[in-house]
């Protein structure tokens, strides 16, 4: 009889793991499959077969989503180029990051008569906020260091819009003619 029920709870045990949505390895080696609920005070939570389950967080080595995200955040060569005019009206900036439109144009000066063309690669947040810019790229025309130094830090106020099924990070490029 013992040998019976362990058997059923065995087979209804493989059988949840197979539906499970997230996959908690601990530093010992243990495997833990469910679905992640929170993580509150360095406690997550996750429920087994529908019951919640505490995990310390430095016990946690990895956890891996086993959702589908259909887009990694890379940019891709068939973005459209988009143009706006910056934040002062007096350059237009071109940009390129796939499923967002920018909705604050970074605020531009030049206090010289330095010319030239500066692309920076920017890296946005599910929330729109540009988090990593850097200036100079491959398509730039100039390596005057006053120049980049002004364009990465505007295109660093630049705001987009949000997208909170996206990826965590999406990477694109703004283009700015001075």
């Amino acid at each position: 009889m013992s040998r019976f029920v362990f058997l059923t709870l065995a087979f209804f045990g493989f059988t949840g793991l197979s539906q499970a949505q997230h996959s908690v390895v601990l530093k010992t080696g243990e495997k833990i499959q469910g679905v992640v609920m929170a993580l509150n005070d360095d406690v997550l939570t996750m429920y087994v077969n529908r019951q919640p389950k505490e995990i310390m967080l430095r016990d946690v080595s990895s956890i891996f989503f086993d959702e589908y995200v259909p887009y990694d955040g890379k940019l891709l060569d068939e973005t459209p180029t988009q143009k706006m005019k910056s934040a002062d009206g007096n350059y237009i900036v071109e940009y390129k990051i796939k499923d967002r439109e920018m909705i604050q144009a970074p605020r531009l000066s030049n206090a010289t008569q330095k010319q030239g063309t500066v692309v920076v690669e920017i890296v946005v947040n599910r929330a729109g906020t540009v988090m990593k810019a850097n200036a100079g790229v491959t398509g730039s025309t100039t390596s005057d260091e006053y120049l980049l130094t002004k364009a990465q830090f505007a295109c660093q106020g630049a705001k987009f819009n949000e997208h909170p099924t996206g990826p965590l990070e999406t990477t694109g490029t703004i283009t700015i003619h001075y």
